[in-house]
């Protein structure tokens, strides 16, 4: 039965994975954004390519386990949350190095991301969005109770020391020190989500549960273990985001698990597209681009968000990147993908 499935890997170049050439493109981009963080001389724009970066990982973390594994998971920003708090708590109560930090902060979030994907196992479809949902709607009471322990509830984990890289201290206002920070991580980050895990034997699992469960299993491939996994390496991803973000901002609050970050993160998948790589990370840019300029509009900033949304699925279903699909090139270049 293992055989048949590697035999039949081919057939699922199809569904949604980059093609091998575009990797090649993804690090012209990469190189592109760290000549124009040379290039810019302002704090502020430095700033929102910074939370780009950082929302950049969030979104392809979540891609690769609602997009590819086909799991309906809406907890992925709780693994975010218990990366940033671990990190920060280890980093500003423990003084354990920020490095040090971020790294057990990372494997820590892929152990709950292995305890939120075992009962899940046992759920299907609506049911699975629906606790994953719960579990992120009890994360900031969790928090909040946790005040005695040092997370600081409500007032939020204060004091996170910045990141120490090899002696040279990056501040929170060294912008141009975390713009190539949060570039780096982000770009080795989605390379090993889209262009190695995805294109590995793992990845067509993934692709294989999620458009035919039923028939993957005839070819061998054990849905608990793929599933099971999805959840623990996306959560690794969303943890190390989360870290990093913590240091970054030098604090934590429930607020990062409130409805407006659950609302923009929702808004980059819709927006891009799930499963249609660079779909999602053209979302993250976006929507965080768009919230900053309509930052003076505060009162109608979400509703607008919401609006380009149902534009959106209304016009393009499967997300701005079908465009190119609309316009044949997909085809040409042989990328075209299944629905998700």
């Amino acid at each position: 039965m293992a055989r048949a499935f590697a035999s039949s890997s081919v057939s699922l170049s199809g569904t949604g994975m980059p093609p091998a050439w575009a990797g090649k493109w993804f690090w012209v981009a990469v190189a592109l954004l760290a000549l124009a963080g040379a290039l810019i001389d302002d704090s502020y724009a430095r700033h929102i390519l910074i939370l780009c970066f950082l929302w950049a990982i969030v979104a392809a973390s979540w891609d690769l386990v609602i997009g590819y594994a086909g799991i309906m998971n809406y907890g992925q920003l709780v693994f975010f949350a218990f990366g940033a708090y671990v990190s920060g708590f280890l980093a500003a109560k423990l003084g354990v190095t920020p490095l040090v930090a971020m790294a057990i902060a990372a494997a820590a979030t892929g152990l709950i991301g292995l305890l939120v994907g075992l009962p899940c196992l046992r759920l299907r479809g609506e049911y699975v969005a629906l606790f994953t949902f719960a579990v992120h709607l009890a994360m900031p009471p969790l928090i909040q109770q946790g005040r005695d322990l040092g997370l600081g509830g409500n007032t939020g984990l204060l004091g996170i020391p910045p990141v120490n890289l090899f002696g040279y201290v990056i501040g929170p206002l060294d912008k141009l020190g975390w713009f190539y920070l949060t570039l780096a991580v982000a770009a080795v980050s989605i390379y090993l989500i889209y262009f190695v895990l995805l294109r590995s034997r793992l990845g067509h699992a993934f692709v294989a549960l999620r458009d035919s469960e039923g028939f993957a299993r005839t070819l061998g491939v054990d849905d608990f273990k793929y599933k099971l996994l999805a959840f623990a390496i996306s959560a690794v991803f969303a943890g190390l985001a989360g870290a990093l973000y913590a240091h970054y901002t030098t604090v934590v609050t429930p607020k990062i698990l409130g409805n407006e970050f659950f609302l923009m993160a929702m808004v980059m998948l819709a927006i891009g597209g799930m499963g249609r790589f660079p779909g999602v990370l053209i979302g993250a840019f976006l929507v965080i681009i768009g919230n900053e300029l309509l930052r003076g509009f505060d009162t109608y900033r979400l509703i607008v968000l919401g609006a380009a949304v149902v534009v959106t699925v209304l016009l393009l279903p499967n997300g701005l990147v079908s465009l190119a699909e609309r316009m044949g090139w997909g085809k040409r270049a042989g990328t075209q993908v299944g629905s998700t």
